[in-house]
């Protein structure tokens, strides 16, 4: 699969066999929540619009559920966006920011109690759109990605949480670990931009590239964004001496000229349905690829921007983009309905 640059190439047999390591099937047996339950761990009292878009994506690319955890400050601007979104306030701004200690430590354990008591019932979490980088919040964050690592749920980290990972304070959250039996199944997906990456290597690969590779967790895929995605899985030492083939595509699906907010956020929201889609044909036993399915997402999600900067030009803004994920989906995985 490594061949694949854009959608056009699937065709004949191939576009069967992505599918099935992909996209789940879409049957009469199906129930509510058996196609993705997606988390959004993110929205702050200033940014309420990019969990918005990341959840919107997630639901529109083909999820079931998407709930987002955020500030109590947030709920209802978020709320307000969409009936489709459950809003959970797992935290109080103003307590976080509080002069006082012990309310501020007190409030870092509600909000990892809040958050990591739902993991059970979410394929996927994915933590950073409109996070914010208040020190408690990156605290509480860092547990809350500890936990789920422990637990085996799959993660996507975009935006702040990618900032999180380049303070030194966090680095062992990204860095191979001695003990890793502590660490079960669970997808690890990073979604850094040019300027995310180089500060994750600066702090933590010594501006080394090659040294970055042998300091991180070896089951992290690196989805690097830029005009053409490019997307990684680092082998271990281990797996390049016994001749195991690079795990690395590149997106280069044609997308639209204009640069809007938003668009990373839908992208991080397309990744998590595909990373719960991977999670879900794992356990049915089907054959899976989780570069393939950051993939299909990238594309998909290029592909969504192309059609909305066709019609909309310099107009374009994100809900343009969202516009477009259902009739762009749809046309690649048509086939996994059963009708």
């Amino acid at each position: 699969m490594n061949q694949l640059k854009t959608l056009a190439q699937l065709q004949g047999n191939i576009l069967p066999i992505v599918l099935s390591k992909t996209v789940p099937q879409l049957t009469s047996q199906c129930y509510k929540g058996s196609s993705g339950r997606i988390g959004i761990l993110g929205g702050s009292e200033k940014y309420t619009g990019a969990p918005y878009y990341a959840a919107m994506s997630a639901l529109r690319t083909g999820a079931d559920l998407a709930t987002v955890f955020c500030a109590d400050e947030a709920c209802t601007a978020i709320k307000s966006y969409s009936p489709e979104l459950m809003v959970d306030g797992v935290y109080s701004a103003l307590r976080m920011q509080s002069s006082d200690e012990l309310v501020r430590q007190q409030e870092v354990a509600n909000m990892v109690n809040s958050v990591t008591n739902s993991l059970d019932r979410l394929h996927v979490l994915i933590i950073g759109p409109g996070l914010g980088r208040d020190p408690a919040v990156m605290d509480a964050t860092a547990q809350i990605i500890r936990q789920s690592r422990k637990k085996g749920i799959s993660l996507v980290l975009d935006a702040d949480a990618l900032y999180l990972l380049s303070l030194e304070a966090y680095h062992d959250l990204l860095l191979k670990n001695e003990d890793q039996d502590e660490i079960r199944e669970g997808a690890f997906v990073l979604t850094p931009n040019v300027v995310e990456y180089k500060r994750l290597l600066d702090s933590i690969g010594n501006s080394s590239e090659d040294h970055f590779r042998r300091m991180v967790t070896k089951d992290a895929v690196i989805v690097k964004k830029g005009r053409h995605d490019v997307i990684e899985r680092f082998l271990s030492h281990d797996d390049k001496q016994n001749g195991t083939e690079e795990m690395i595509m590149t997106c280069e699906e044609e997308g639209g000229l204009k640069r809007s907010g938003g668009i990373g956020d839908i992208l991080a929201g397309s990744i998590g349905t595909f990373v719960a889609w991977n999670q879900i044909l794992s356990k049915q036993g089907a054959a899976t690829d989780l570069v393939l399915s950051c993939w299909m997402a990238s594309s998909l999600t290029k592909r969504s921007t192309k059609a909305a900067f066709d019609k909309r030009k310099r107009s374009m803004t994100a809900p343009d983009i969202l516009d477009e994920i259902g009739a762009v989906a749809d046309e690649v995985t048509n086939s996994t309905l059963d009708i």
